[in-house]
Order: C-alpha cells, then sequence, then structure tokens
C-alpha cells in the first residue's frame, strides 16, 4: 500500500475568532470538492482516484485531506509554484477555477487561507484579501466533431436539426435548408453528424454547432466489412513510423 501523507487548508478570519464550530456544512461540502476538482481536474481522473479521507481540526479551522503521498507531492508541487510564479498560468482551466473561487470567498468573508501539506511545516500557498490572481486559460477551444445518435426534429424558422446523442443528451445543431432537404427525410433515424463548434474545456459541453455533414450509418457490428478495411488500410498503416505523433496529429474529436 501506498505511503500516505496529508493536504491542509488552514482558514482564518480577519480577528482570529474562527474555529471548526463556525464552518458551515455547504462551505464544508464546496472546500471537497474543490480540492478533488483540484488533484483530480478530469472525469476520467475522478473514475480513476484514490480514497481521500477528510477532518477538521481546531487551530482557526483545519481542513485535512488524508490520501496517497503522490497526490500530496503534486498538491504540494503545484501551490508552490503558484506563489513562484505569482500566476496562474501554468494551470489548466479547472485548476484555475478553483483558485479562482478560494481568491473570490477570501476577498467575501475576510478569509485568509494557507495551504500546506505533511511534508513540510511551511505553507506553500497563501491566499488573502489582497490576492489578484487572474484566469488566463481559455474557456473553450472550437473544433471538428463526430455525434451519433437519433435526429428528432429538424427544420424550424432558423434552419436547425435536434439530435440525441448519449454522451451530451440533446443538442442543436445550425443547418441550411439545402442541408436538411437533400436527400431522405432524417427524423427519428440513426445518423452521423460531422459538425464544428465549440467544446468546453472544464466540463465538456458542446455549444455553437454548425452542420458540416451528414453521415448515415447501421450500429450492427459486420465482421467481414471490418476484415475487408483492416486489410485495405493495413498497406498504409505499415508506412507510419511513429505512430503516436501520427495520432496526436489528427484533429477532429469522435464523440
Amino acid at each position: 500500500m501506498e505511503e500516505q501523507g496529508y493536504i491542509e487548508i488552514r482558514v482564518d478570519n480577519f480577528n482570529n475568532s474562527l474555529t471548526p464550530k463556525d464552518v458551515d456544512i455547504n462551505e464544508i461540502k464546496n472546500l471537497i470538492s474543490d480540492i478533488e476538482n483540484f488533484l483530480y481536474p478530469t472525469r476520467e481522473e475522478k473514475k480513476l482516484r484514490p480514497q481521500i479521507s477528510y477532518d477538521i481540526e481546531a487551530g482557526s479551522a483545519k481542513h485535512k485531506f488524508f490520501l496517497p503521498i503522490s497526490a500530496v507531492i503534486l498538491f504540494n508541487g503545484l501551490t508552490t509554484e503558484i506563489t513562484k510564479r505569482n500566476s496562474l498560468d501554468f494551470l489548466d482551466h479547472k485548476r484555475q477555477e478553483v483558485i479562482d473561487r478560494f481568491q473570490k470567498k477570501a476577498l467575501k468573508d475576510g478569509y485568509r487561507i494557507e495551504f500546506g501539506s505533511s511534508l513540510s511545516k511551511e505553507k506553500t500557498l497563501l491566499i488573502d484579501t489582497d490576492t489578484k490572481f487572474e484566469m488566463i486559460a481559455p474557456q473553450f477551444y472550437e473544433s471538428e466533431f463526430y455525434l451519433y445518435g437519433e435526429i428528432y426534429q429538424e427544420g424550424g424558422k432558423n434552419p436547425n436539426i435536434h439530435i440525441s446523442t448519449s454522451k451530451f443528451g440533446n443538442l442543436t445543431v445550425a443547418a441550411t435548408k439545402q442541408q436538411i432537404l437533400d436527400g431522405e427525410k432524417k427524423t427519428y433515424k440513426p445518423y452521423g453528424i460531422k459538425v464544428k463548434g465549440k467544446k468546453n474545456l472544464a466540463d465538456g459541453k458542446l455549444s455553437d454547432l454548425e452542420l458540416l455533414e451528414f453521415i448515415q450509418y447501421r450500429p450492427i457490428f459486420d465482421k467481414s466489412l471490418l476484415d475487408k478495411i483492416i486489410d485495405r488500410a493495413s498497406v498504409n498503416l505499415s508506412k507510419i513510423t511513429d505512430v503516436d505523433s501520427w495520432i496526436d496529429s489528427l484533429k477532429t474529436d469522435g464523440i
């Protein structure tokens, strides 16, 4: 079993009178959520994260999170780097949001928030009413995406289609009259569509979608067809010397 350690968030008010009994459960809930998001910002990382235990102690209000030492080292490194740079520019958007919420809380309630851990007696980051970190990471990126699902509505005064997907739920995609009128009626049929739009870096949601083309598909596994496609592609695939670089060069997301 991996060595364990702890992260400590020490919170005090302007007159040093804060105690654990003064901390509302909503504040605790938000703090726990923020620490989880700071350590494990993506959905995939959350699924694989280790157990994290929590306790609150006196000494103002000390919020302690007990977890594997590797996570403590990560936390220490990130918060120390924020202090050294006096900037959030190296963090991803979700981690920047967490620090921004801490500084807004400090300003609103007159808090002094110290970040530390079991690795050192010294604090790694201090946030108080004078802290002014700026969020500079982009909130979204623009790209092309493939969406698969059932088209349940098309048309309207401002032409668009509505598609129901398993991952993103119901989405609205702007289209032209010609795109909608071309070919057969597509309502209530399974389709793939290629779109361009924006993807939020924090929650993965799609927005400002525009239709590029329809891709009709039949969601039935056809082994003989797959084998033929693999044989046909093998000739060119064998010529790729650096597979990782080739995959990184692909710009379109399949969803």
